[in-house]
């Protein structure tokens, strides 16, 4: 993989790989798929990955937290879910080395249906570091870090614009710091995004986004410095986060919509 995360063919690369899981984060890991292996049965269980910091092998104990997806051999049920829930929080309670664990549930029809390539289909194939079972990623056409991916990767982005807006202007008090991780994530990606096809590569290290968008967008520096702050470094500020989904995500709907994001 090149420095921009290509391979090289061109094509986007996938980010991590088990063999850079830190030693510390082995056991989580191990644990997770255990759970999920117990939890789901062999035969009902496609595959399990993990994505983020930790199959990248830049995750800080008590600071990351575990990302996980999970795929099934049927469209999950709300009993699928809940059980989902419940190993996250045994993950969270048993292993101190992360400050939580959120994991996704998906079909395996779903996350390969050629449709949803830029969505589902760039998440597995790309984001995600296959754990246990049949790599879904490998069914998934590969992408060019070019216009149309920055079109579609994000999804929904104004809709995840209006809902954040609306959880700030009214959080709880214990939703503050899932708030600010949210907020912070979403338009540090959202401003890589609309750059990336003039860097020509992709990335999801906050470090590596900081300074390309730095580099391209020089009058984003600043809001982007303070989106990583939250999203990443576990700063709890909402006052900070409110002014974020303000006039910095008014600029990147603008700019979205010039480059014809849907």
């Amino acid at each position: 993989m090149s420095a921009r995360g290509l391979a090289r063919d061109g094509f986007v690369a996938r980010e991590g790989d088990v063999a850079r899981v830190q030693p510390e984060f082995r056991p989580l890991v191990a644990a997770y798929v255990s759970a999920a292996r117990e939890a789901f049965g062999d035969a009902g269980l496609d595959s399990v990955y993990v994505y983020g910091s930790v199959p990248r092998g830049t995750a800080r104990p008590g600071v990351s937290d575990l990302d996980g997806q999970v795929l099934l051999d049927h469209e999950p049920t709300p009993a699928d879910h809940a059980t989902v829930r419940t190993i996250e929080a045994r993950l969270a309670v048993e292993h101190p080395e992360v400050s939580g664990a959120g994991i996704l549930l998906h079909s395996r029809t779903r996350m390969t249906d050629p449709a949803r390539r830029f969505d589902e289909g760039f998440h597995v194939r790309v984001l995600c570091t296959p754990v246990w079972g049949p790599d879904a990623g490998a069914h998934v056409r590969p992408h060019r870090p070019d216009l149309a991916l920055a079109r579609q990767v994000q999804g929904d982005w104004r809709t995840a614009f209006a809902r954040l807006r609306s959880r700030a202007d009214s959080v709880d008090p214990v939703e503050e710091a899932a708030l600010c991780r949210t907020v912070g994530r979403r338009l540090a990606r959202v401003a890589f995004t609309w750059v990336m096809p003039r860097w020509g590569g992709w990335t999801s290290d906050p470090q590596t986004t900081s300074a390309v968008v730095a580099e391209l967008e020089p009058s984003w520096e600043e809001p982007v410095r303070r989106a990583v702050a939250l999203g990443w470094d576990g700063k709890v500020d909402v006052p900070a986060a409110r002014s974020l989904l303000g006039t910095f995500a008014d600029q990147l709907t603008v700019r979205g919509e010039e480059l014809g994001a849907r």
